[in-house]
C-alpha cells in the first residue's frame, strides 16, 4: 500500500511542478484528478490539501481536508492534522467561530502542539486581542524555543503592543534566512508601516521560492512605495502563475488606477467578480468605475448582481 501512497504523492509533486513552469491549467487538472481518484487515502489527501492551501486555493484545500477528517480515525494524527488545516483555512476566511470551535475541541482532547497554540494566537490576534494571542504564542515557544516562525510571530505581537524593544530582541534572535521567517518578518514590518524594509525581505523570500503569497507581498509593498511598474510586474507574474489568486485582482486594480488606467482597473475588477463575486464592496467599486467611464449598460448588469447579493445577505440574516 505504501508504494501506492508514494505514487500519488509523486503525481501531486508533478502537478505542482507544472504550475511552477507556468503550465497552470495542466497542473491544476493533475491535482484535481488526484483529489478525485485518491480520496480514499487520507495520507495522500492531507498532502494534497496542504498543497492546495499553499497555492491559495482555499475552497479546494477545505474540501480535501474534510475528506481527511472523514476518512481518518478520530484520535489519529491524520485526523488532527486535517482539523488543524481546516481551522487555518477558517481563519483565512474570517470564520472565527468555526476556527475557535475546532481549536478548542482539539485542546480539550489533549492536543499539545506548537501549531495548535500558534493558530490560537492567530485567532485572537486577528480579532485585535493581542494580549490573549501573546499568551498562546508564548505557550507555543515553550515547546519550540528556537522556532524561527514563533520568534517572528512574537516579534509581530510585541510590536503591535508597543513593546518595541522586545520585538527587536526577538528579531535579533532569529536569522530570518528561511522562507517562512522572511515572510513572517516582512509581514511584521509591513504592519508597522516600514514598507521599504518589508519589501526587501519579500524580495529575499522571492529568491528562495516564487510562491504566490511572496509575489503578492512584493506587489503590495511596491504599490505602497509608489513603485507602480514593479508592483504591476509582480502581480502579473503572480497571475501568470495562478490566475485564480483572487486577492491579487483588487490590488492590481489599485495599481492601474494609480497609473491613470481606469480601463485596466475595470478589467481587473471584472475578472475578480467572475472568480469571487460575493464581495459586494468590490462590485460597488466596479459599478462606480464603469459609470465614470460612461459604460452604463455594463454598470446596470453589475448593479443587478450587487442587488442580488445584497438581498441574499439580508435573507441570510
Amino acid at each position: 500500500m505504501l508504494w501506492l501512497h508514494q505514487k500519488w504523492l509523486q503525481v501531486i509533486d508533478q502537478g505542482v511542478a507544472k504550475i511552477k513552469e507556468n503550465e497552470v491549467e495542466l497542473g491544476i487538472t493533475v491535482l484535481k484528478k488526484v483529489q478525485e481518484h485518491g480520496k480514499a487515502i487520507p495520507e495522500v489527501m492531507l498532502y494534497l490539501a496542504d498543497v492546495w492551501y499553499q497555492l491559495g486555493h482555499l475552497e479546494e484545500a477545505r474540501e480535501t481536508a474534510q475528506l481527511v477528517v472523514a476518512a481518518a480515525s478520530q484520535k489519529s494524527e491524520l485526523h488532527r492534522e486535517g482539523e488543524l488545516l481546516l481551522a487555518e483555512i477558517a481563519l483565512d476566511e474570517d470564520r472565527y467561530d468555526e476556527a475557535q470551535a475546532i481549536l478548542y475541541r482539539l485542546k480539550e482532547e489533549g492536543c499539545d502542539e506548537t501549531r495548535l497554540y500558534l493558530l490560537l494566537g492567530d485567532l485572537y490576534a486577528l480579532q485585535g486581542l493581542d494580549e490573549v494571542a501573546m499568551k498562546y504564542v508564548e505557550q507555543a515557544r515553550q515547546l519550540e524555543p528556537d522556532n524561527e516562525q514563533l520568534l517572528a510571530a512574537l516579534s509581530e505581537l510585541y510590536m503591535r503592543l508597543g513593546r518595541n524593544s522586545e520585538a527587536i530582541a526577538c528579531m535579533q534572535k532569529a536569522d530570518h534566512s528561511d522562507l517562512g521567517s522572511l515572510v513572517m518578518r516582512a509581514r511584521t514590518l509591513a504592519q508597522s508601516g516600514d514598507f521599504e524594509a518589508a519589501y526587501q525581505l519579500y524580495r529575499r523570500a522571492l529568491e528562495i521560492d516564487k510562491l504566490p503569497e511572496v509575489l503578492f507581498g512584493c506587489g503590495m509593498m511596491a504599490f505602497h512605495l509608489g513603485r507602480l511598474e514593479e508592483a504591476k510586474e509582480y502581480l502579473q507574474m503572480l497571475l501568470a502563475l495562478d490566475e485564480e489568486y483572487v486577492t491579487a485582482y483588487p490590488l492590481l486594480a489599485d495599481v492601474w488606477l494609480a497609473s491613470g488606467r481606469t480601463d485596466k482597473a475595470i478589467d481587473a475588477l471584472i475578472q475578480y467578480v467572475k472568480l469571487s463575486g460575493f464581495d459586494t464592496s468590490q462590485i460597488a467599486r466596479l459599478i462606480a468605475l464603469l459609470r465614470q467611464s460612461g459604460r452604463y449598460e455594463e454598470a446596470k448588469e453589475y448593479q443587478a448582481l450587487y442587488d442580488q447579493w445584497e438581498r441574499s445577505e439580508e435573507q441570510g440574516e
